[in-house]
């Protein structure tokens, strides 16, 4: 199964915890995971248990247009696109969940 995940709020709201506890879980099942990220939940990439996702083989996109608004630094790993990357991930996967 391809799970998608769209997360639009900041690391200090209790979605971040729940969106790597979903995330890690579904690894460990085999199943694909994209999340994307926009709004203040670009603030997530520099949360290291957040940035732990990649290395488990979950796919990490985000908004460069909320990045650059939000001053972000860029990180390794995570590709920062566009709108037209959340509309690719919420079409091929199976199954998508917002939290925001």
């Amino acid at each position: 199964m391809k799970l998608g995940i769209l997360l639009t709020t900041s690391p200090e709201n209790e979605n971040t915890n729940t969106v790597i506890s979903i995330s890690s879980a579904a690894r460990e099942q085999g199943h694909e995971v994209s999340i994307f990220l926009m709004y203040d939940g670009v603030y997530n990439i520099h949360k290291k248990e957040f940035v732990g996702l990649v290395d488990k083989g979950v796919n990490i996109a985000v908004c460069a247009f909320n990045v650059e608004q939000r001053n972000i630094a860029r990180v390794d790993g995570i590709l920062f696109g566009s709108q037209y990357d959340h509309a690719c991930i919420a079409s091929e996967v199976d199954r998508f969940i917002s939290f925001g």
